[in-house]
């Protein structure tokens, strides 16, 4: 079998347990991902989000209900923690989706392929409309439409 050459992330683990000694190289521990647009074919990044289910998502739901609970302390006492952890976990993961959609949407041309998987249409048209928008900035024809003609030709012509 096919082994590269070079040291692995385990093999400088190893080296740094048997030695003592850290290494200089950076760990690549999550880069998060990588992929190119549909739309304009340039490549997109995506910093790797703070994970639903890690433990500190769960330590922020903690600490969110728990701020909750002693606010309402006087009215639910010790029961408003567990009425506060479950709708308070809800929003964080309903919060943590909406951004995770806003960011896989293309800035450059509008693709949205959360979009584009539910009606395709829909997306195709998003997109013709910011690439329209960008064609009449720069004062060029959108491909597949006729140029209109001026106001002078047309006026010339009546």
């Amino acid at each position: 079998m096919f082994k590269p050459k070079g040291i692995s992330q385990n093999d400088l683990k190893t080296l740094e347990k048997v030695t003592g000694l850290k290494s200089i190289w950076k760990r690549i521990e999550s880069e998060g991902f990588r992929f190119y647009c549909v739309g304009c074919n340039r490549e997109r990044r995506l910093a790797p989000p703070a994970k639903a289910g890690s433990p500190k998502f769960f330590a922020h739901i903690l600490v969110t209900a728990s701020f909750l609970t002693v606010l309402t302390f006087h009215w639910l006492q010790i029961k408003g923690f567990v009425f506060f952890v479950i709708p308070v976990g809800l929003v964080f993961e309903a919060i943590y989706r909406m951004k995770m959609r806003d960011a896989l949407v293309c800035p450059d041309c509008a693709f949205d392929p959360v979009l584009y998987l539910v009606d395709q249409k829909k997306a195709v048209r998003q997109v013709e409309e910011v690439w329209r928008k960008k064609f009449e900035e720069k004062g060029f024809p959108y491909p597949g439409e006729k140029k209109r003609p001026s106001r002078s030709a047309a006026s010339k012509t009546a």
